[in-house]
């Protein structure tokens, strides 16, 4: 799926502003509730750093050389990277590392096995087959590639959408009348 969509997906399902946050939303220790929740950005940084930190690097460089985006000629350390951030070895040591390091993480770097899950069906044969099994094997699920198939592309905006609007409707329908 896109990168921009993972990111959005990543903030719905694993911040306290989305889904997770329940009735109440982002609260702080004294249950008060938050204007600005942190789990919310941290969650669409985790849902786009998959593609960021592989793919990202290969366009911020050419767009920063004059060269525009460019997908042919992509240095194969790129697609090492893009195989590390998208395999379950490489998620499973990430997570861990981060949560490890700052427990706090564990709810918005859930965003990051998300992107992956999502990629799945939504990733062709090819080089961008999601590498679920790197390094012990190559094999992928061959899915219906988002670039190819639009109503792939659409449907996934339309559920992310729908996610959000629920998230507004149940945090209003919870509301005690004041």
């Amino acid at each position: 799926m896109d990168t921009l969509l993972h990111g959005v997906l990543g903030a719905v399902a694993c911040s306290r502003t989305g889904l997770p946050g329940g009735r109440r939303g982002p609260v702080d220790e004294r249950g008060r509730r938050q204007l600005a929740d942190w789990t919310l950005w941290a969650a669409l940084g985790f849902g786009l750093f998959p593609d960021i930190a592989s793919l990202g690097i290969h366009f911020a460089t050419d767009l920063f050389t004059g060269n525009g985006v460019r997908w042919h000629g992509i240095p194969d350390f790129v697609f090492l990277l893009y195989n590390l951030t998208h395999s379950l070895l490489g998620i499973a040591i990430g997570y861990a590392l981060l949560v490890a390091w700052k427990r706090s993480l564990w709810l918005p770097a859930l965003a990051w096995p998300l992107h992956v899950l999502v990629d799945v069906p939504t990733h062709g044969d090819g080089r961008f087959i999601t590498p679920l099994f790197w390094p012990f094997s190559d094999a992928g699920f061959t899915g219906w590639s988002w670039w190819i198939f639009p109503g792939v592309f659409y449907g996934g905006w339309i559920a992310a959408g729908v996610l959000w609007l629920l998230v507004i409707v149940l945090r209003l329908s919870w509301r005690k009348p004041t």
